[in-house]
Order: structure tokens, then sequence, then C-alpha cells
């Protein structure tokens, strides 16, 4: 008998955040803990709520030193973290972090950082690249959507290439006399013909 184990599969996660009007920038409430496992036998941790930004500018995540006082957090250690205004060594922590829809990401290295206003965390792309992440602007209102784990290719180009190929496929045609195409079972003069502006083969 062998002795492997087979991880578990990750069920799929996902949520929606839809904005009134087009923003400027991708916000969210999310929820931060000290880190925990779920399921553990102790129980877990009291987390809060923050106000986040979604960064794809930045590599890791971060939180505000807000958020390590109010949770007390203690430090694993320090790292360089490189910002607009230069490089900067900052503490980091280990947090469970849950964004809408009760997605979960467990045992997160984050660092701290100075967050524009009312801005209490960061979600760099440690989180966003783990996943599938989109962003439109139909109608002039923005919506922005993530799902873990990723599972499927979004590719606009191939989308637009696609729907070009469709618009310029010629249309079927055939003799008169002959049975229609779409399957009528009618003959093509008396079918389709009369809707087609293309010249039949006789």
């Amino acid at each position: 008998m062998s002795d492997n184990k087979t991880s578990p599969i990750q069920p799929p996660m996902a949520f929606t955040v839809r904005f009134n009007g087009r923003a400027n920038s991708l916000r969210s409430l999310v929820e931060v803990w000290p880190a925990f496992k779920p399921g553990a036998s102790t129980p877990a941790p009291i987390g809060k709520q923050y106000q986040a930004i979604y960064d794809t500018g930045a590599t890791g995540s971060a939180i505000s030193k807000k958020v390590t006082a109010e949770l007390g957090l203690i430090s694993i250690g320090l790292a360089n973290v490189h910002t607009a205004k230069g490089v900067h060594e900052c503490e980091t922590f280990l947090v469970n972090i849950g964004l809408p829809n009760r997605v979960m990401f467990t045992m997160m290295r984050v660092s701290t950082a100075d967050l524009p206003d009312e801005v209490d965390m960061l979600v760099g792309m440690d989180v966003l690249c783990s996943g599938d992440f989109a962003v439109t602007n139909l109608g002039g209102k923005t919506t922005f959507s993530f799902r873990y784990p990723p599972s499927k290719e979004l590719d606009f180009v191939q989308e637009i290439q696609t729907l070009n190929i469709t618009k310029t496929l010629p249309k079927i045609t055939a003799a008169r006399n002959a049975p229609c195409p779409c399957g009528s079972g009618k003959k093509y003069k008396k079918c389709c013909m009369k809707k087609d502006n293309t010249i039949s083969l006789n």
C-alpha cells in the first residue's frame, strides 16, 4: 500500500465588486486576522474589517501600522520594500486575509506600509497573480472580479479575432431546386434563397 498522499483539491472561490461609476482605484472591505490554520483545534483569533486597495504595481501585500497595533501582531522579521519613495526596511507579519465573498488566503507574509488615507491594507500581486483577475468598464461602470484557483485564460485579442472570423464567413448557397442547407426539407428557392443576398448556384 502506497504512503503517498494526494493534496486536496482547492474548491473554487470568487468575488465580484461593482462600482456605480468609473472607478479610479479598486477598493473593497477585507478582514484581517493574526495567522491561523482554519480547522485547527485551537479557537481562531479575532479579526477586524479594513478598507483595502488592490495594486497591480505592488509585488507583495501590505498593512498599515494601525492594523498591527489593533490585532496585536508580532513581527516575524524585516524586508526591504521598494516604493516610489525608495527602498525602505519594513517589519513583516503573518496574517490571514479574508477578501469579499469569503475568499480566504492563509499564512500570508505582509509588510507594513504608508497607505493612502482611509486605507489600511494593500492587496498586491502575491494575491492577484494566484488567480484570475479582470476589470471591465461596460457602460461607464467598473466591475472588478477575481477567482481562485485560476481556471481559464482570458484573451480579448483571440475573442475579437474569433468574432471577426464568424462575421466574415461566406453564406452557404445552393442550387435553386436543391434541398435548402438550413435543413427545412424545402427547396432552396422556396426557403432561404428569399432571405439570401448572395447569388445561387445553378
